[in-house]
């Protein structure tokens, strides 16, 4: 067969009798006039949202946007104002044929209004916009646009094909380049910065201290007991024992909210393989290692006046194992918020030694409470904020932490600590605030009377996906019987 003769099968798509067979021998003769060789190779299988068509022809539109400036009596060439890339439009002529060789597709019927609802939107009076749609190019391959204009058509003598003229438009996400910085490293770095000036204010503390001999390091030792102790009491309790196995997958698992699901991330969950027991055997290993931690930081503790950075770092430790314990970001925040407002047992005055104890007594206290600060502002990186009101409210507990140790920083004349403090203060805020401000915000819905949450979830945000977020936010007796005002996100 020749070209004319490949052009006029393909223009006349044959008769109404002879439609399907004269396609087939125009698909095939095309298919022998490109050859086996690297085009047709590469021609890809158009398709839009999923919805197959046959293409005989198509073109582009490209460029740049510009501005031309053109001046009366200027003999020179015009100010040519270029305002970044064109909007790129893709015109795509085909069609769409009754059960094809090429793409199959089944009733040609069928098959329009399949690709009618996928440029619309989905069926009849739905009202959600279908958002970016996904197009299957022959030659440009997969790329991001949205129908914009589709004309449909069909004729007697083409029998069970349906032409198509469609018109696309590039697009992209909702997303546009904002210089950013990395607030979870400022936090980490700011936390060591105060770990380090921690240390240091510990040892000029206690340099004269230590010298009073055996009972000034026995009271060190105290300390650490007595901090541990705080440690293994908020351990073993039996709300952080439940949380647990808040990660767990399925139908339990899934209510359980915290720092573990937020609007826009989440952190990870237990795999679907874990069970119950294995996620107890876990926790038992993880408790385990906090006592091995404390132990540790008791026999640190010895020689904290000959190696103190050994007690500093073993507070450190004590404190990471404290926090791998919690099955959540906003479970560790919880867990260690005590521990950042520990306070020493008080060493009644005297007698030197009982001065030089007092002293070791309120300097291991404090090295002690900044490394649990220092992990609280750690873990807080890693929380998945709810809501902006959520990210409020947490970034304000942790900052209410800092701020009462910047007091104590300051009336104790440890200038370094009070920097390190106020940079650090100033890293979690930055976190929050970057995290936080594209978030919706809490409002109060109220109903005359109980509605379920998949009812509600649609009603509200248009999203049956969001029903496990709205039972997590109202804390409804039964998901079916949502209470008749509460508390979920405005959008």
């Amino acid at each position: 067969m020749s070209v004319a003769d490949v052009v006029n099968v393909a223009g006349s798509i044959g008769g109404v009798a002879s439609a399907a067979k004269g396609i087939a021998s125009s698909a095939q003769s095309l298919m022998s006039l490109f050859g086996s060789g690297d085009y047709a190779s590469k021609l890809r299988k158009a398709s839009y949202n999923g919805v197959p068509f046959a293409v005989l022809s198509e073109s582009g539109v490209f460029g740049r946007n510009v501005v031309v400036h053109s001046y009366p009596k200027k003999e020179t060439r015009p100010w040519i104002e270029d305002n970044g890339l064109r909007t790129n439009v893709l015109q795509v002529t085909g069609f769409l044929v009754e059960n094809s060789l090429i793409y199959g597709g089944g009733d040609v019927t069928t098959q329009k209004i399949n690709l009618l609802n996928v440029i619309r939107g989905g069926s009849v009076n739905n009202t959600k916009p279908p958002g970016i749609g996904k197009l299957v190019h022959p030659t440009w391959g997969e790329i991001k646009a949205n129908c914009t204009e589709a004309e449909i058509g069909t004729s007697w003598d083409r029998g069970r094909v349906v032409e198509l003229r469609l018109t696309f438009i590039l697009g992209g996400d909702r997303l546009y380049p904002s210089a950013q910085s990395a607030t979870k490293d400022a936090v980490s770095s700011a936390a060591s910065g105060l770990t380090a000036s921690s240390l240091l204010s510990f040892i000029s503390r206690t340099l004269s201290a230590i010298k009073a001999g055996i009972a000034v390091i026995r009271t060190a030792v105290g300390i650490a007991v007595s901090f541990y102790q705080a440690v293994n009491s908020l351990v073993h309790s039996v709300r952080r024992f439940f949380n647990s196995i808040s990660t767990l997958s399925g139908n339990f698992g899934r209510l359980f909210g915290g720092g573990n699901t937020g609007y826009s991330g989440a952190n990870g969950k237990a795999p679907r393989a874990a069970t119950v027991a294995s996620l107890l055997a876990q926790d038992t290993q993880n408790v385990a290692k906090v006592a091995t931690a404390g132990a540790a930081l008791s026999a640190a503790a010895v020689n904290a006046g000959t190696n103190p950075a050994a007690f500093s770092g073993a507070a450190q430790s004590l404190m990471v194992a404290a926090a791998n314990t919690a099955a959540s970001p906003a479970d560790a925040i919880r867990l260690l918020t005590p521990l950042a407002r520990y306070t020493p047992p008080s060493v009644a005055p005297g007698s030197p030694i009982a001065a030089a104890q007092a002293v070791m007594s309120s300097a291991a206290g404090d090295l002690l409470r900044r490394s649990a600060i220092a992990q609280v502002a750690t873990s807080s990186t890693a929380y998945q904020p709810s809501s902006a009101d959520d990210a409020v409210d947490v970034r304000n507990t942790v900052v209410g932490l800092i701020d009462a140790e910047i007091q104590v920083a300051a009336d104790q004349g440890e200038d370094d600590v009070y920097a390190a403090l106020r940079t650090l203060r100033q890293a979690v805020v930055s976190d929050f605030d970057s995290r936080g401000q594209g978030l919706a915000a809490v409002t109060t819905f109220q109903f005359s009377g109980t509605i379920p949450a998949l009812a509600l979830a649609n009603r509200i945000y248009r999203d049956i996906g969001r029903e496990d977020e709205l039972v997590r936010q109202a804390n409804p007796v039964h998901p079916a019987f949502l209470p008749t005002s509460f508390k979920a996100l405005a959008e």
